[in-house]
């Protein structure tokens, strides 16, 4: 630091010191003042002064130059001192520590009290206006000045008491709030409101997956990041990403309590401390937009509520991939890349999977250990989604080649996710560690068969989504039920699917009355859940104009399933109709080129002539054929293709 500067030990001193001269200036006669402001005053002025003497040009050039060195001194070293790291972390420009000053220097000192009191008509604490006039007198810029308070951070950095927030500014007194105090003291509040503050323990035991979690919560960030897992895990998280300690704010009972917010980053900026809120509620207002987040220690569900929710989710479980990885290699004794497999489809807790590991035979493979955990993993009760085993071959699942393509990237994405996104540290900032596709096309171009594949092909059970249990016309409640659904697929390694999702992801509209309004707070919440989620996902829908844009650009596949060609027709045919079941005039390569017919109208058609061929004791013949899929033209409203030569 530049020598000229002052000692930051004493920028404290020399700030409220700046704040009696500015006094000093109106009340000449204040011996206390007189005093305080000693460091500014010429050398060797005696306590009395005869009446005549003027040393108020010296005084204010003494003001305005150790004004502008203690500014400089206190950007020169943000993190020396609580004054600094204040000043610096709350942006306050001079005019703002000026006010500041004014306020704070009545609680410091009993005579600048009984001095700030007689200037106030009794007050020991001066008005936003009387204050001005200490600052200014008459010389004040009255547009510039106005402009400077509407700016200032003063009050939603908790600098000040915003209890007289409805009064004129002007009006405002000059309240310092305790926790700014506290600060200035070196000292963490007891409590701030009903949020009680506690210290953390420096010692606490540390894995891989904590230290890893503590260097991804230092990394700056512009949203809340909420440590997701075990209470004790994220405090020791806490510990371990904060050299100069951690504090917690633990909530009260009353969940109505506001959070804390600015005053929680006030805490950090006064102790040099890393600050996180804790609570047991699943909701919170989000901080506003001017006041930086801090960490929030919640339930597994927990959610931001606000048009500014910003909320990235960092998992601080005991199930960390990695740790799951290394510890399935060694149990298993098999390759890295089949434990990062095993590790990346099933988020386990370590108990469950020693569970696991000690019900296989010796040798067993990724695929037993897959079958295993399917068989061990409890069903969770759920009363938002049925939860299904399927057991559809990939080989049953007759597409376009482009989306088979695309489906198998997104089973691939699924198996390498721990490889790519944590040992080659390639995940996306800001997201969590997701494979989230949306399926688009026809009614019966086969989307629902497609999730069902990729789910047996993964070996994970299908959570299929009842959208009228999800969606409630009671406020909050839609949000609610689908935090219960994502924490559901995290919680025990499911593949979650929507149909029809267009109903909930639609996009969103101006806001015309509050039905609107709460519809929209939906479609953020969702932005917001998807940007967290740890599991798979897949969404279903006919209609993908229907789908809000900002939806699209958080799945990893967007699949297009078109009306099937004729190949993919015969096949479906094929896959429908045993030959041992049809009549010898029965070509399968002419149900394929004559009838248009999607993979899930040629399911309906070929059990429709199946029924009635059972009900006759017959094979399945042309006519019986050419009845059913006369029905499924008929659903759709289009002239049915008559065989040639065939009578009207």
């Amino acid at each position: 630091m530049n020598d000229r500067l002052p000692p930051l030990t004493v920028c404290l001193d020399r700030w409220l010191a700046l704040a009696a001269g500015r006094l000093l200036l109106r009340r000449p006669d204040d011996s206390g003042l007189r005093r305080l402001a000693a460091p500014l005053l010429p050398a060797g002025l005696p306590a009395e002064l005869p009446a005549d003497t003027d040393f108020s040009p010296t005084l204010a050039a003494a003001i305005a130059a150790h004004s502008e060195t203690l500014f400089l001194a206190l950007a020169a070293a943000p993190a020396a001192e609580p004054l600094a790291r204040i000043a610096n972390g709350c942006r306050l420009s001079e005019f703002d520590l000026d006010l500041l000053a004014l306020a704070v220097l009545p609680c410091f000192d009993e005579d600048a009290a009984t001095t700030v009191a007689a200037l106030s008509g009794g007050a020991r604490r001066l008005s936003v206006g009387q204050a001005l006039k200490v600052l200014f007198a008459a010389a004040a810029d009255a547009a510039r000045v106005r402009a400077a308070l509407r700016a200032s951070p003063l009050w939603h950095a908790a600098l000040l008491r915003a209890e007289d927030a409805g009064r004129p500014l002007l009006e405002r007194r000059l309240d310092p709030s305790e926790t700014l105090l506290a600060g200035l003291d070196a000292l963490p509040p007891d409590a701030v409101g009903a949020w009680r503050v506690r210290w953390l323990p420096t010692a606490v035991p540390s894995t891989a997956s904590i230290e890893r979690a503590a260097a991804e919560l230092q990394r700056a960030t512009g949203a809340v990041r909420h440590l997701d897992g075990a209470p004790e895990r994220a405090e020791a998280v806490l510990a371990v990403a904060a050299p100069a300690g951690a504090l917690v704010l633990d909530a009260p009972d009353n969940v109505d309590a506001p959070p804390p917010w600015a005053e929680a980053r006030l805490i950090a900026l006064a102790s040099g401390a890393l600050v996180a809120l804790r609570c047991e509620t699943t909701q919170l207002p989000a901080p506003p937009a001017a006041v930086d987040p801090v960490p929030v220690i919640a339930p597994a569900n927990f959610t931001l509520r606000g048009p500014r929710a910003r909320l990235q989710r960092l998992a601080v479980g005991g199930n960390d991939p990695l740790e799951l990885a290394e510890r399935w290699q060694s149990r298993l004794d098999c390759p890295a890349a089949l434990a990062d497999e095993l590790a990346g489809r099933n988020w386990l807790s370590v108990e469950m999977l020693d569970a696991v590991a000690d019900a296989l035979p010796a040798g067993a493979d990724g695929e037993r250990a897959l079958a295993e955990i399917a068989r061990l993993t409890p069903a969770r009760a759920l009363r938002l989604a049925t939860r299904k085993t399927p057991d559809v071959p990939w080989q049953r699942l007759i597409v376009a080649p482009e989306t088979a393509a695309r489906l198998a990237d997104l089973v691939r994405r699924v198996r390498r996710r721990v490889t790519v996104q944590l040992r080659w540290a390639m995940a996306s900032g800001g997201r969590g560690r997701s494979v989230v596709g949306l399926l688009h096309g026809d009614s019966g171009t086969g989307k629902t068969l497609a999730a069902e594949a990729v789910a047996s092909r993964l070996q994970l059970p299908l959570l299929a989504v009842d959208l009228s249990l999800v969606v409630s016309k009671y406020i909050g409640e839609t949000e609610k039920n689908l935090a219960e659904l994502f924490a559901a697929a995290e919680g025990y390694a499911a593949l979650l699917f929507f149909d029809e999702a267009d109903a909930l992801f639609g996009r969103r509209t101006n806001v015309q009355d509050a039905h609107d309004r709460y519809a929209n707070i939906e479609v953020n919440y969702l932005l917001q859940r998807l940007e967290a989620f740890e599991g798979c996902a897949l969404l279903a829908t006919n209609l993908l104009q229907g789908v809000d844009d900002a939806f699209l650009r958080r799945f990893d596949q967007v699949i297009h399933f078109p009306r099937p060609g004729v190949a993919e027709r015969l096949a479906i045919w094929r896959n429908h109709l045993p030959a041992a079941r049809l009549a010898p005039q029965v070509s399968i390569e002419k149900l394929a080129e004559r009838f248009d017919l999607t993979g899930g109208e040629i399911r309906n058609a070929a059990l429709g002539a199946a029924f009635a061929a059972a009900d006759s004791g017959q094979v399945v013949t042309e006519d019986m054929l050419d009845v059913a899929v006369a029905e499924e033209y008929n659903k759709m409203g289009r002239p049915f293709p008559r065989r040639t030569g065939a009578s009207s």
